[in-house]
């Protein structure tokens, strides 16, 4: 047990290094070190303090969040890596986040959190915040390695200690670059000088904010309706100007007493637009979607014919010597939606689908759905995405973590040579 336990433990760190290059994450770690050349001149004291409060911040949210886990598994409740983004308060409280992010980024308003709240501050409270920020944008995304672990600490039997131990272990490779930037000289010299650039190189990040904001609310939208959407994007607009005037009217060039004033008013108007405008009603769908016929073609107008989730889909392929390739995906899932982009919806895949009679079925996971979270627990999978050929024969066929193009077109190789085709396939 604690050799297994402590492979898992290796796996958590690898994965929450890895972490860092998704895009989830790069667009905060990036800004990150911008503020560490910022502060370059404060010495290598000051880079190693705005090294540890990042990683304070890092690791004060994985371990809330496994504190969070082990009470939920506790009362009953299913858990998943990353499924609160399956909660629309939750994404729209990180949408205003970068969205307040981005703004900061781009002038609109100047804003670093500081410890002791004084002008000439080196702004520790800020690297701290950062933290949490990257911490939380973490959680959507699914990394190499970082499946198994969290599918071990997410487990119903894995006990308490180990959970949070795990969750630590992805905290520490979360913020390990940022602490080796940090602390070794020979890395920090690495980086580029402070100049011109960082002011340019800091609105390129604020657009990249905005556009995660933008991405994020386009998964809000697939969640909540028409209306609501619509209210909580005025939201925003309020917010951004409360952020303009308290800068412009409150600003550190202004005496205390006005800042406060102007800070307790624009916090005032934030608050009461929000108790007016943010309400998460439900989308209304037209209605359930019609599955087509079995026996229909996989392929049409050079794209993937993708089936909703259905167990009696499933079951029927599988009664008909069908195999059913299934993608477990979300709107919020960025490794998701590139995996679809780059490795699935190729030519390669779709000519395997078609020569197999393959049927291909997503399972969406952007609102919550118990059903295919329990059809993904079955696999031993904690997050998403998650790929499987459901096999005739009631075997399966999980993929990879990682994949790529030749690997999906092999293993639906296996699964069509295993199982010929029953029916002659459509061809466009």
């Amino acid at each position: 047990m604690a050799t297994e336990l402590l492979s898992y433990i290796g796996l958590g760190l690898l994965g929450g290094l890895i972490l860092n290059v998704m895009p989830c994450v790069l667009p905060v770690l990036t800004m990150k070190v911008f503020h560490l050349l910022e502060h370059g001149q404060g010495g290598a004291r000051v880079r190693r303090l705005h090294g540890v409060a990042y990683a304070g911040g890092v690791l004060l949210t994985f371990l809330v969040l496994a504190l969070a886990v082990v009470a939920l598994r506790a009362s009953g409740e299913r858990i998943g890596w990353g499924m609160q983004f399956q909660h629309p308060p939750f994404i729209a409280g990180i949408v205003a986040l970068i969205f307040t992010f981005g703004l900061n980024a781009l002038g609109v308003f100047e804003w670093s959190v500081s410890m002791s709240g004084r002008p000439g501050h080196h702004g520790y409270g800020g690297s701290f915040a950062n933290g949490i920020f990257a911490a939380v944008m973490s959680t959507p995304c699914s990394a190499p390695f970082l499946g198994s672990a969290a599918a071990f600490a997410l487990a119903a039997e894995t006990s308490w200690w180990q959970t949070v131990t795990l969750f630590a272990c992805i905290g520490v490779g979360l913020a390990s670059p940022f602490l080796a930037v940090s602390f070794v000289p020979a890395i920090a010299r690495m980086l580029p000088r402070p100049g011109p650039w960082m002011e340019t190189f800091k609105h390129l990040m604020g657009f990249a904010l905005l556009g995660a904001a933008v991405w994020l609310f386009s998964v809000l939208q697939a969640q909540v309706s028409r209306a609501s959407s619509a209210a909580f994007l005025l939201f925003l607009l309020v917010l951004a100007m409360a952020l303009w005037a308290t800068h412009r009217f409150g600003g550190v060039i202004h005496g205390t007493g006005r800042r406060i004033g102007v800070r307790a008013v624009s916090a005032a108007v934030v608050l009461v637009a929000g108790s007016q405008l943010i309400h998460f009603q439900p989308v209304e769908h037209a209605g359930v979607r019609t599955i087509g016929d079995a026996n229909g073609p996989v392929v049409a107008d050079g794209k993937i014919v993708w089936a909703p989730f259905s167990v009696q889909q499933v079951a029927a392929a599988r009664a008909g010597k069908r195999p059913v390739f299934m993608d477990f995906t979300a709107d919020w899932c960025v490794n998701c939606k590139t995996n679809e982009r780059v490795f699935i919806e190729t030519g390669a895949v779709r000519e395997s689908l078609q020569k197999g009679h393959i049927l291909p079925m997503k399972a969406d996971m952007t609102n919550e759905n118990e059903e295919i979270q329990s059809w993904l627990d079955k696999l031993g999978r904690s997050g998403i995405p998650a790929y499987v050929i459901y096999l005739p024969d009631g075997t399966t066929d999980l993929l990879p973590e990682v994949i790529t193009t030749a690997m999906v077109v092999e293993r639906l190789e296996a699964a069509s040579k295993r199982f010929p085709p029953q029916v002659a396939v459509n061809r466009p």
